[in-house]
């Protein structure tokens, strides 16, 4: 066996994948390799002078090119040279995965593993090449400016996120219109909404003072929910319900602190326990329905095929925006009205 020639490879590897997601991209073929049955000497040996894509391991095969196992190379430097390569061999299932295997996902087994390079193999264990460690730092790189590009909407491959972006201003205020009309709609809900209120509210003008803090208070926790979900989702494997009662909970809670550090403050200035605790009270419901709102819009955008930079901001705030009016108003109504 030639331990140092450059491995064949046409006639085993399937067509390229175009898309670039598997790991054949990034596949050298040019590294060292020994047989089963040499000696540390002989492999180290053959080192010298060889002209290799990455020297950082050996690869150890047996007679049919399966993969054997992996020796890096400090522990070939360390041993005797007398030793057998077996004895010192690394088991090939922790460093191998298939040439079909999604690139994000070999990075990760290698991440998971403290591995500094990946063994490929076809479909029968024979050794193809390697993906070195300055390719599984360049899938990690591509991968993180992919979840960045998701976070904010911008597909890397997707022609209409990249339109709405950089089309003619005419374009570009069409692919925005028909969610501003949606929010539009929302807002005429939130007016009629308010009008069946216009002689409780004359009779109680105080009321109306805190319409705007209710509702700007409440579309900020909505909206830094947003964010941090849309964020965190691209971060995390974890199941979508935990994550929801996660945010749910933390939306409650930030409600209710915002609630009892209004409450004292409304009773001081107005001395009306029924206004303070109605401020009080919408504070922490309208958050946590915020909350609720924010994790759920971009998730279900995405799910419907829309586009969630587009979509879920508009839909989100008035949505948001007209159950914190129902709530400050029912609750309104039942201890000041």
């Amino acid at each position: 066996m030639t331990a140092m020639s450059r491995i064949s490879t046409p006639d085993r590897l399937p067509p390229a994948d175009v898309s670039g997601q598997t790991v054949e991209r990034y596949l050298v073929t040019r590294v060292p390799v020994a047989g089963w049955r040499e000696r540390v000497g002989d492999a180290r040996t053959r080192l010298i002078g060889a002209r290799v894509d990455d020297a950082s391991h050996v690869f150890v095969l047996y007679d049919d090119r399966r993969l054997a196992g992996v020796v890096a190379i400090r522990d070939l430097l360390g041993a005797a040279e007398t030793m057998p390569l077996q004895t010192i061999v690394r088991p090939a299932e922790v460093y191998s995965v298939s040439y079909d295997a999604d690139r994000e996902q070999a990075a990760s087994v290698a991440i998971r593993a403290g591995l500094s390079i990946l063994a490929v193999c076809d479909a029968e264990g024979r050794f193809l090449g390697a993906v070195p460690a300055r390719a599984l730092m360049t899938i990690l790189r591509d991968e993180h400016l992919e979840d960045l590009h998701h976070m904010v909407g911008i597909l890397g491959k997707s022609e209409a996120a990249k339109d709405a972006l950089t089309a003619a201003p005419h374009r570009r205020a069409l692919y925005r219109l028909p969610w501003l009309l949606v929010g539009m709609t929302g807002s005429a809900v939130a007016t009629a909404m308010m009008s069946r209120y216009e002689a409780a509210l004359s009779a109680h003008i105080a009321v109306a003072f805190f319409i705007p803090a209710i509702v700007y208070l409440a579309d900020s926790v909505g909206t830094q929910s947003e964010v941090v979900v849309v964020r965190g989702l691209s971060l995390t494997d974890s199941a979508l319900l935990p994550l929801f009662a996660g945010e749910l909970g933390t939306g409650a809670l930030l409600g209710s602190m915002l609630g009892c550090l209004a409450f004292p403050i409304v009773w001081f200035f107005f001395s009306n326990v029924g206004l303070a605790a109605t401020v009080g009270i919408s504070l922490a419901v309208a958050s946590t329905i915020a909350t609720a709102f924010g994790f759920l819009m971009p998730w279900m955008f995405a799910r419907l095929g829309f586009d969630a930079a587009l979509g879920s901001g508009p839909v989100a705030t008035v949505v948001q925006d007209t159950f914190s009016l129902m709530t400050y108003f029912v609750v309104a109504s039942l201890l000041v009205f």
